[in-house]
C-alpha cells in the first residue's frame, strides 16, 4: 500500500488555509499567516494517495532545512489529517494508520531530527513507534504532554446566577472565590486594542520571573499580536478595576468554533486586584459570543502554571511530542 503514498511540497497559501479550516486537526499555529509572521524556514507536504490529498504535514525547520526542529509558539505542528466523517471506523483507522506509517518513515529518512507537536484528536501513534522495531535503526521517541479544555456554549446566552454554571461549579474553591471577588469589586473586562500596552505587561511579567526581554522582543510582539489580530485570527481582552486601571491582558487565537489561550500578561502590582482570573472567566461569554464552544488553554505542563489553568475546572487532554534523533547524523 505504501508505495500509493507520497509527499508533495506545497506552500502555505489559500488552499492550505482551506484544507486546514476542514481538518479535525487544523490549528490556528498551523495557518499561512501565522506562521508568516514567525519568519521561520518551514517545510508544507501533502500526503497523497494517488492524487487525493488525504493529510498535510507541517515542519519548522533550521537553517539548513535538514532538521524539523519545531518553534516554542507553534504550539501543534506534524500533521493534519483530512476530514474523514464520511468513512467507517474501520476505515478512518486504516487511512488513518496508512498516512501516518508512510509519513513516519519518510521523515525518518528524510530528516536528521525530527520534532512533531501533534493534535490532541490524534491519539494513536502506533505507526511513529513501529519506524525500524524490528531493528536498530532510529526510532521515534514519545513524551506525552497535556492540556485543558473548557466547553463554552452554556455561556451563549446570559447566565441567571454563577450557581448555574457547569464550568463555575467546576472551579476550585480558590478560583470561584477569585470570580465572585472580581464580580463584588466590580472588574470588568473589555476587547482591546492597546497593545504596545500589552507587550509591557508581558515584560514586567516575565521580569517577575526572572526572565528580562529586551525591548526590540517586546515591540516584535506587539507587531505580532495586532497583525494577527487585523486578521481576525486574534482577540485580546484587558481586565479593568472599578477606577479604570488595566491589571491584565489575554490573548485567544480563533480558530473555527475553538480558541486557544496564547499570550497573557499582568502588571505585577495589581497582583491583588482579581483582573487576572477575571481576563479568562470574563472572556467566557464574549469568546461564545464570537462562536466559539471550546477553549483550550495551552498546556498544563508547568507547575507553575498548570494548577491556575486546572483551577478553571476544564478537561485534561492528552497529546504527543514526538522525537527521532539520527545519533551518526
Amino acid at each position: 500500500m505504501k508505495n500509493k503514498f507520497s509527499l508533495e511540497p506545497c506552500e502555505l497559501d489559500q488552499d492550505w488555509d482551506s484544507f486546514i479550516a476542514t481538518s479535525p486537526h487544523g490549528t490556528p499555529f498551523v495557518h499561512s499567516q501565522f506562521l508568516a509572521l514567525l519568519d521561520v524556514k518551514y517545510h508544507a507536504y501533502y500526503c497523497c494517495k494517488g492524487k487525493e490529498k488525504i493529510a498535510a504535514v507541517l515542519l519548522i525547520v533550521d537553517e539548513h532545512e535538514q532538521r524539523a526542529i519545531g518553534h516554542h509558539d507553534v504550539i501543534h505542528d506534524g500533521i493534519m489529517h483530512r476530514n474523514i466523517a464520511h468513512l467507517n471506523r474501520a476505515q478512518r483507522h486504516s487511512e488513518l494508520f496508512a498516512a501516518q506509517e508512510y509519513i513516519a518513515e519518510y521523515l525518518a529518512d528524510r530528516y536528521a531530527q525530527v520534532t512533531l507537536k501533534l493534535h490532541p484528536a490524534i491519539q494513536d501513534i502506533r505507526a511513529f513507534l513501529w519506524v525500524n522495531y524490528h531493528n536498530d535503526g532510529p526510532k521515534y521517541a514519545v513524551t506525552p504532554r497535556y492540556t485543558s479544555v473548557l466547553e463554552l456554549d452554556e455561556f451563549t446566552t446570559p447566565l441567571s446566577a454563577l450557581e448555574h454554571s457547569d464550568n463555575y461549579s467546576n472551579s476550585s474553591v480558590s478560583r470561584r472565590q477569585e470570580i465572585r471577588y472580581g464580580i463584588k469589586k466590580q472588574v470588568t473586562l473589555s476587547e482591546s486594542q492597546d497593545f504596545t500596552l500589552f507587550a509591557h505587561y508581558y515584560g514586567l511579567t516575565m521580569a517577575r520571573q526572572g526572565i528580562e526581554i529586551n525591548p526590540a522582543r517586546l515591540d516584535a510582539l506587539a507587531v505580532r499580536i495586532k497583525s494577527l489580530a487585523q486578521q481576525g485570527l486574534l482577540c485580546m481582552y484587558e481586565a479593568h478595576t472599578s477606577n479604570q486601571e488595566i491589571g491584565s491582558f489575554a490573548t485567544y487565537l480563533l480558530h473555527g468554533d475553538t480558541a486557544y489561550y496564547f499570550y497573557g500578561a499582568n502588571h505585577p502590582e495589581m497582583r491583588d486586584s482579581h483582573t487576572g482570573t477575571a481576563v479568562l472567566w470574563q472572556a467566557f461569554p464574549l469568546l461564545a459570543q464570537k462562536g466559539v464552544s471550546k477553549l483550550d488553554l495551552e498546556g498544563i505542563n508547568s507547575p507553575q502554571r498548570g494548577w491556575f489553568k486546572l483551577s478553571f475546572g476544564g478537561n485534561v487532554e492528552p497529546y504527543f511530542h514526538i522525537r527521532l534523533d539520527k545519533t551518526d547524523a
